[in-house]
């Protein structure tokens, strides 16, 4: 009786142990420890970098562009990674070369946006490319920057593409203004390429004589991959013109200035944001650029603070002096690095949201106001090339 008494005790000394060991665990006071592995998890998105891509030609005969393009955008950025970056992240930039071939820029698009996941872009400096661009950068929200001159870039209604130079009619305006009220010509040939860029030129350039009740003497066009212009020459000088209006690349402008030269042609030879360049120069050769007027957003102002500081931050990263393609990517990418601080949560579609809020922005070119449509500024001056440089006119 006595061992069937001390069973029963033991029974329910080992059953009551049993009930209160989960009581006594120790696994809840490790739960604090929790949210700190969360928040570390959390933190490591945020370190990610920002990716900015820009699609351009690197390699062909527009290859300057895409260099330029590439210089001003990076300048902007290493000094914004040096400064502590974007909300405590770096940013990265990604290039890709369409060769100003606009098919191959729409695949990249597709790339950039899709694959790379980059949170703006530039692309491009070629109008047509830039065009054929847009509806792929709408339909993912990114925002598009270009510098690409022709009207309609901003007229297809997308909230996402910007042009960070004034557009084509505002360089050709001041041109055929100035070479009509200033130096009193009349007489005027325009020889224009059938790109997006090259016609739109032409049609400005037409647009801004009939303003002024004038009409060009003649307009010959040509393919973008064209070298020999005596033909379209030949004929234009028949016409005897004062004036003879480019409206094309950098290289062909230069060729076209060499070979009219070449063909006995003594007057004027102008244009409009091709031919305000080094590259322009450099092909037509210094002899024969000397004098040739052009209309730009900017040149170097040793007067201006903003504009010395670039161009001194400019020569030491790239070994060269900027010219305006450099200056306007250089702003551009100023204008989204600004949206980018104000964009919460920080989205490809609140940066473009931010970017349409920014006015009275201090930038090289001006002072920006977007608009709707995705214009930044307006605005150019008249330059001349002596001496083999591209300086302001000064009426001398």
């Amino acid at each position: 009786m006595k061992r069937t008494i001390l069973f029963v005790f033991m029974a329910l000394a080992i059953l009551l142990a049993a009930c209160a060991s989960p009581t006594a665990a120790p696994a809840p006071t490790s739960a604090p420890a929790q949210p700190a592995a969360t928040k570390a998890v959390a933190s490591q998105p945020t370190g990610e970098p920002i990716k900015i891509g820009i699609i351009a030609a690197f390699s062909g005969t527009n290859a300057v562009l895409g260099d330029w393009m590439k210089k001003g955008t990076t300048l902007a950025v290493e000094e914004k990674n040096k400064a502590g970056g974007i909300q405590g992240r770096q940013i990265q930039v990604i290039t890709y070369d369409d060769e100003a071939d606009p098919t191959k820029s729409v695949n990249l698009a597709q790339k950039v946006a899709t694959e790379d996941k980059v949170m703006a872009v530039w692309a491009t400096s070629n109008s047509t490319s830039a065009l054929a661009d847009i509806p792929i950068f709408a339909q993912y929200k990114i925002p598009q920057f270009t510098n690409g001159t022709n009207v309609d870039i901003t007229n297809k209604g997308s909230a996402y593409i910007f042009r960070a130079t004034p557009a084509g009619p505002s360089f050709e305006d001041t041109l055929i203004d100035f070479l009509i009220t200033v130096k009193g010509m009349k007489k005027f040939a325009i020889i224009a390429d059938t790109s997006a860029y090259g016609k739109g030129e032409g049609d400005y350039q037409e647009a801004a004589l009939k303003r002024n009740n004038l009409q060009a003497l003649t307009r010959e066009a040509f393919g973008i991959d064209d070298k020999d212009f005596t033909g379209q020459l030949t004929k234009i000088l028949q016409t005897q013109p004062e004036v003879l209006l480019l409206g094309s690349s950098e290289v062909a402008s230069g060729l076209i200035a060499k070979q009219a030269r070449q063909l006995g042609f003594k007057g004027q030879i102008a244009g409009g944001a091709a031919v305000g360049t080094p590259k322009f120069i450099e092909t037509a050769g210094e002899t024969i650029a000397e004098g040739v007027f052009f209309t730009t957003p900017w040149l170097h102002d040793e007067a201006n603070e903003m504009s010395l500081k670039f161009v001194n931050a400019y020569k030491a990263r790239w070994n060269e002096t900027p010219e305006f393609h450099g200056a306007n990517t250089y702003d551009g990418t100023k204008l989204l690095l600004l949206a980018m601080e104000k964009a919460n949560p920080l989205t490809s579609e609140n940066v473009a949201a931010e970017l349409h809020k920014i006015s009275g922005h201090k930038g090289l070119q001006g002072t920006f106001n977007v608009t709707a449509k995705g214009e930044t500024i307006t605005g150019t001056l008249v330059g001349i090339i002596k001496g083999g440089k591209l300086t302001v006119w000064t009426g001398k």
